[in-house]
């Protein structure tokens, strides 16, 4: 996979920046936000973010580059023995898990997209629309249909290449969402009321900063930058030596931060001015959202450029995901490029159908959770906190912060990277990942 390089260092940020921006940005940041202190949480946030986010991020891209190989070969490479490719083997794991959930989301948005255009979901009555998520979520037949849409069209993008693929996509499909969520967001501004969403969300409230509180933030930069996922370690790899990581990295991580907080932006001014609850996950999206387009005169074309927005937020992560998967399958069985394309969206179609019968009217429990809901714990709480660790540990103590320091400053210019990241690197990240992971399992048995 050496010879794979990205177009230009723009192409590499855009298309990183689209894997990271997805829907946790607008349906998990801003209601932790909000709830957390609104300013005083944002301030934190970025806080955490310059101090452990950007250094993680940086981290796993130069992993990445040192090995020039993709996730399940690299870590060997540089651990000059294969038992270390078991990391890149927990990360793809943990990207095929998280995928094959994120599509069945990502095919009700697709409905959703739909009933707006056609005017389903504003015809509906308010307080049907609740029974009506279920519904679709319920409808198992058509969930699977549009999952294999969504699967072929992604095949479809990645199969033309990292360049005229990938890149290109990604580059106007980042271009839509940001004309998107600004145009959103000057709506939600015009609204009556928005003021209170703004209250919500912004004023600063120093007085509900806990430790929980901190720990969700950490929590949401980790999973929101996509560390320990293998996509970013992948990236890297075809990125050029002298090109600046450190850059790099704080562009990506500042363009995630400021479309989650726009994100904020856009939901609860509107929420707050039809004097409904914010809330988070799908029912912030499925219920609360349309309850809002449901109360427009224009409704139903606001509501199609919101589902607009998060299928196009989702799939950017969709695609980006499988062309890591994709390129890292061949990189380790040296297979042909649709037989690894054909493999990895075939896997994450077959993870996805038990997902959705996690909404029949009898789903299969796994110690009182539905399938979807295992996935999501196993993922969020253990596997990405575990591979995160095993990474910086990895970069830490077996390639060691010489070698780390003299990789990445061949593209910084005449900026040195001082002594004191080596704390960093060897102390602070462990230590901050052993308590996302001890503090994630201890707080959701």
């Amino acid at each position: 996979m050496s010879k794979t390089t990205w177009s230009s260092k723009l192409s590499f940020i855009v298309t990183t920046s689209a894997f990271a921006i997805g829907l946790g940005n607008i349906w998990r940041f801003p209601i932790v936000a909000g709830e957390g202190g609104g300013a005083a949480f944002l301030l934190i946030y970025v806080f955490l973010m310059i101090g452990i986010g950007i250094p993680l991020l940086t981290v796993e891209m130069a992993l990445g580059r040192m090995s020039r190989s993709t996730v399940l070969v690299g870590f060997g490479k540089l651990g000059k023995a294969g038992f270390w490719n078991g990391i890149g083997w927990l990360g793809s794991l943990s990207c095929f898990l998280i995928m094959g959930f994120y599509v069945m989301i990502m095919a009700w948005i697709a409905i959703y997209l739909w009933e707006c255009l056609s005017g389903k979901i504003t015809s509906l009555k308010i307080s049907s629309l609740s029974s009506h998520f279920d519904l679709v979520a319920s409808s198992l037949t058509n969930v699977i249909a549009v999952i294999f849409g969504i699967m072929v069209l992604g095949l479809l993008v990645v199969k033309q290449g990292l360049k005229t693929g990938l890149e290109r996509y990604s580059k106007a499909m980042m271009l839509g969402l940001i004309l998107l969520i600004l145009a959103l967001s000057l709506w939600a501004a015009t609204l009556e009321g928005a003021v209170q969403g703004y209250q919500w969300l912004l004023s600063p409230d120093f007085s509900k900063i806990n430790f929980q509180v901190v720990m969700s933030a950490l929590g949401q930069l980790f999973f929101s930058i996509g560390v320990g996922m293998a996509v970013a370690f992948v990236f890297g790899s075809y990125t050029h030596e002298k090109e600046n990581l450190i850059e790099s990295a704080i562009y990506i991580a500042t363009a995630d931060t400021f479309f989650a907080f726009l994100s904020g932006l856009m939901l609860f001014p509107a929420i707050f001015s039809f004097g409904l609850e914010p809330n988070s996950g799908p029912n912030l999206i499925f219920v609360t959202m349309a309850s809002v387009f449901n109360s427009l005169e224009y409704g139903r074309l606001i509501g199609s450029v919101f589902f607009l927005l998060l299928f196009l937020a989702g799939f950017t992560s969709l695609i980006s995901s499988i062309q890591a998967l994709k390129d890292s399958l061949q990189d380790k069985f040296k297979l042909s490029n649709t037989t690894a394309l054909v493999v990895v969206t075939g896997l994450i179609t077959i993870i996805s159908i038990p997902v959705v019968f996690s909404y029949s009217k009898t789903p299969v429990l796994l110690f009182g959770r539905t399938i979807f809901e295992t996935l999501d714990y196993l993922t969020s709480t253990i596997l990405l906190p575990l591979g995160g660790l095993l990474t910086i540990l990895f970069a830490g103590y077996r390639v060691g912060f010489g070698p780390l320091r003299l990789h990445l400053e061949k593209g910084v210019g005449k900026i040195r990277i001082k002594g004191y990241w080596e704390i960093v690197l060897l102390f602070v990240l462990p230590l901050a990942l052993m308590v996302i992971l001890i503090n994630g399992i201890l707080n959701n048995p």
